[in-house]
């Protein structure tokens, strides 16, 4: 064999074996789904072999059904049973967990339309300018596709209202858990005094290890074509929203990253 011919199948080898590298690791993060329907919630759940029932696992909810990464909710359950050990009595359960792009579009299109009040409010008809009655959605709701809640790597927990963790059984559980989280790999990435992006959430709590990788990326996916979010058609004023959503996917907590 010649040199070169050395060297060419040299360089194939190498590009042949990264190439599988790659592929392993995107099954191992992913599964089955592809990478971007992943990321962006266009998968089900239910029928991911990754992803497992919170009830199986004796992690209470409010009794709908939940599921996560398996990772994800070992962690938690580990979490909770260290918090039922300091607080016996005190309520805690998962609000919510996963959810797909169809969820979150039910959400979000809900509350454009005015089928759904915000803060009592028909944005509909109280916000005519699409870019404003965005901006206000997303105060505390992700637009479909950009939702953490898609990986199946955040929770939230008990009542989804800050003025609840001022006080009482709320503010014991959020004491407890901004001291205690971070040992079981969770952050909350939606605090106050953030420069940009959704409002704090003191209810919202995202298992580190798999959601540092999801957002990487995710970003990657953006990059590659930013028009897939802001394309009109996608969900109710998409071409105006979706042009937000990497400033709202990476406005978060440092120790969320």
């Amino acid at each position: 064999m010649k040199a070169s011919q050395a060297i060419i199948s040299g360089s194939l080898l190498l590009l042949f074996l990264l190439r599988c590298a790659c592929e392993g690791n995107d099954r191992t993060l992913f599964g089955a789904a592809p990478p971007a329907d992943y990321l962006t919630g266009r998968f089900n759940p239910s029928g991911h072999e990754l992803f497992v029932s919170l009830a199986d696992l004796g992690i209470p909810t409010n009794g709908r059904p939940h599921r996560l990464r398996r990772e994800a909710a070992a962690a938690l359950k580990e979490l909770y049973a260290a918090f039922r050990r300091d607080h016996p009595k005190a309520p805690f359960w998962v609000q919510s967990s996963t959810r797909t792009y169809n969820d979150q579009k039910y959400i979000w299109n809900g509350k454009w339309t005015g089928r759904v009040r915000v803060g009592g409010r028909d944005l509909s008809r109280e916000i005519r300018d699409p870019v404003k009655r965005a901006v206000e959605i997303l105060r505390y709701s992700s637009m479909p596709g950009t939702s953490r809640h898609h990986w199946g790597t955040d929770i939230d927990l008990n009542v989804l209202s800050d003025a609840y963790y001022a006080k009482g059984a709320g503010a014991l559980l959020y004491r407890w858990m901004a001291e205690n989280a971070p040992r079981y790999g969770f952050c909350q990435p939606y605090t106050a005094g953030r420069g940009a992006g959704y409002c704090e959430e003191k209810w919202h709590w995202s298992y580190v290890p798999l959601s540092k990788q999801f957002l990487s990326r995710w970003n990657s996916v953006y990059r590659e074509n930013p028009g897939a979010f802001s394309r009109a058609g996608l969900f109710s004023g998409s071409e105006i929203a979706g042009k937000l959503a990497a400033e709202y996917m990476n406005a978060i907590h440092d120790a969320c990253r």
